[in-house]
């Protein structure tokens, strides 16, 4: 079974914290039991060379010593755990520790001053006004246990670290529930979304109000993603239901009339086989078109570039739409410059029929269609442009979908299935360009194509 990402994350930062946690108590611990010892050394070697110095200050003139200084000097270097002896210059003993003195302080529980093979035995020279007066010789144990008071210390020491590790842990702990917490809920909220999309299920725009960038930008993906399957359902929906109108209609209209001329309803005229023509005429448009687009969206890879002036193109085609223009009388103007393109002559000349056509269908009698024609840098920027209805700004971004109509009424006057668009983007972008619909209703609708210029 796999686990959360909450779960990843709390035993992720968890455990990455509890390690360094660790690793700094013992850290701590080391460094300061070392330092520690490091104290006690320092101060030790101190104790002993006062011990030395006031050893020396007992010395009054030659031969003579103050026995009072030197046993008090004796006894207080016993409680920092050293035993002296003095010698004069001579090497004779003037004064050192006596069995009742270790009695005694056995006695005060000092058993740990009682010599061994692990204690250390150094001679130092005695000096007064630079001339030696004799040796003191300092026996100390060579590994000194702590004291009471110091063991206490460590031990307090450790219990401290110790406590402020398990407060470090606990606290760790809570950071990390809340840092996953923070971190995966939005993504597990967007995985339920993506997963309900997945369903099928429509969902409704869901507000965004995280402050991390990168969820911020993940869930308001998801929201324009959603958004856009909703809105690619309905139109795939519409077009469902457009294709069943436009196919059952003509159908229809052939079976009735065949029936009733087969039954003798009706008498075999031209006019009634004409009429049947053109409803067979229809229904082969639509599966032309539909071929089309299928053509169109796999062109890609069959390209026959060559050389081509934009310029004769657009000339060509608005030619070829002149007496439907003059019928409608509507005015066609050419304000281009002469631009080359790499491209395939046919399919752009398809594009541009396209978008003419759709221009003549919805500007009214006495309007115009310019076509405009410029190179601007490494690209060729193609307009067409008319002054007819427009299209509604809600609906502007679907035109280039397959299927989608504007006016999606059966009984428009205005002919269509919504794939000339489709059509046109599709081989626009197979020549590596782009296009771009600007429109205002009851204003007029411009087309721009952009594509670039590229050799041979």
């Amino acid at each position: 079974m796999k686990k959360t990402l909450f779960s990843h994350l709390f035993f992720y930062i968890l455990g990455g914290s509890i390690s360094v946690i660790a690793l700094f108590s013992f850290l701590t611990f080391q460094i300061t039991g070392d330092q520690f010892d490091d104290y006690l050394s320092q101060r030790f070697i101190a104790e002993r060379e006062s011990v030395v110095e006031t050893i020396e200050t007992a010395y009054i003139e030659e031969g003579v010593w103050d026995e009072e200084v030197l046993s008090a000097t004796i006894q207080n270097a016993m409680h920092s755990h050293i035993l002296v002896s003095v010698e004069d210059a001579e090497g004779n003993e003037i004064i050192s520790q006596t069995s009742p003195m270790r009695q005694h302080m056995q006695r005060m529980r000092t058993t740990e001053l009682i010599p061994d093979e692990n204690w250390l035995e150094e001679e130092i020279g005695l000096f007064s006004d630079g001339a030696n007066i004799g040796t003191a010789v300092i026996t100390y144990p060579g590994l000194q246990d702590y004291t009471a008071e110091e063991e206490e210390f460590l031990q307090d020491l450790t219990l401290l670290i110790f406590l402020m590790g398990i407060l470090s842990v606990v606290i760790a702990g809570i950071v990390a529930y809340l840092i996953s917490k923070r971190l995966s809920k939005p993504i597990a909220d967007t995985s339920i979304m993506t997963q309900k999309i997945a369903r099928g299920e429509t969902l409704g725009a869901v507000k965004v109000d995280e402050k991390i960038s990168e969820l911020y930008n993940l869930q308001e993906s998801v929201n324009t993603l959603a958004a856009q399957l909703a809105q690619q359902k309905l139109i795939r929906n519409q077009m469902v239901s457009d294709l069943a109108h436009e196919v059952r209609t003509p159908l229809t209209t052939l079976q009735g009339n065949i029936e009733a001329m087969i039954d003798g309803v009706w008498e075999v005229t031209p006019e009634r086989l004409t009429s049947l023509d053109r409803q067979v005429k229809r229904l082969a448009n639509l599966i032309q078109m539909i071929d089309q687009l299928e053509d169109a969206e796999s062109s890609t890879s069959r390209i026959e570039r060559e050389q081509v002036d934009i310029k004769a193109l657009l000339l060509s085609v608005l030619m070829a739409f002149e007496h439907q223009a003059e019928e409608k009388g509507i005015s066609l103007m050419l304000k281009a410059e002469s631009v080359r393109v790499s491209a395939d002559r046919n399919k752009l000349e398809q594009v541009f029929s396209n978008l003419l056509s759709n221009a003549l269908k919805y500007t009214p009698e006495g309007g115009e269609i310019i076509f405009w024609a410029r190179r601007v840098k490494d690209k060729a920027i193609i307009k067409i442009k008319d002054n007819g209805q427009g299209i509604p700004q809600d609906k502007s971004a679907y035109i280039f979908e397959r299927f989608y109509q504007v006016e999606p009424s059966r009984n428009s006057e205005l002919q269509g299935q919504g794939i000339g668009l489709a059509v046109v983007k599709s081989l626009v972008e197979a020549h590596g360009g782009t296009v771009e619909v600007e429109s205002e209703e009851n204003v007029g609708t411009t087309f721009t194509i952009i594509l670039p210029i590229t050799k041979d």
